[in-house]
């Protein structure tokens, strides 16, 4: 069990990290803008950590099946996408992101580039980065532990500060 949740925190947090490099990346490269966009204060966006959890639960019963999988992506990133956008538009007022312009967007919370690029990810997640974390998993369980332990109070912290200061993303 304590191999499991440690493989799932691991998942999640890399996955938050590596969103929060592709968003500052993208952001850079296409607006030549250099800022955090995120809710919090830290190098992490949560959504691509749920992403990648909820890509890695699915990759259990398609792994086997590399384009059913792909499609199965798409289709998980994008109800996730638009639910997020959905949510932080028409409950909390603030606009995460905005596809308006884009090649097949749906009211403007997702688009056939983002579901594409999140698809890939997470063929580059399930057939590379979790056979791989696996391993690192095993060799090192003890270090990452106290590792994941830091991570997550430091992204408690972030929450409440980001709470307490009422953090505001950059918004569109």
């Amino acid at each position: 069990m304590k191999d499991k949740l440690m493989k799932y925190l691991s998942i999640f947090f890399l996955g938050s990290l590596v969103g929060y490099i592709y968003e500052v990346i993208f952001y850079f490269l296409m607006e030549n803008r250099l800022d955090n966009a995120g809710l919090l204060f830290g190098p992490w966006l949560p959504i691509y950590g749920i992403g990648a959890l909820l890509i890695t639960f699915m990759s259990k019963y398609l792994k086997n099946k590399p384009l059913i999988c792909f499609f199965s992506i798409m289709l998980i990133t994008g109800i996730l996408e638009y639910s997020f956008g959905y949510l932080g538009l028409n409950i909390f007022h603030i606009r995460l992101w905005d596809y308006r312009g884009l090649f097949l967007n749906i009211n403007s919370f997702v688009c056939l580039r983002s579901v594409l690029t999140f698809a890939l990810g997470g063929i580059f997640l399930i057939y590379i980065i979790e056979p791989f974390l696996n391993k690192v998993l095993k060799k090192y369980n003890h270090l990452i532990s106290y590792i994941l332990i830091f991570i997550i109070i430091l992204f408690i912290i972030d929450i409440i500060l980001s709470i307490i200061l009422k953090r505001t993303p950059y918004l569109y």
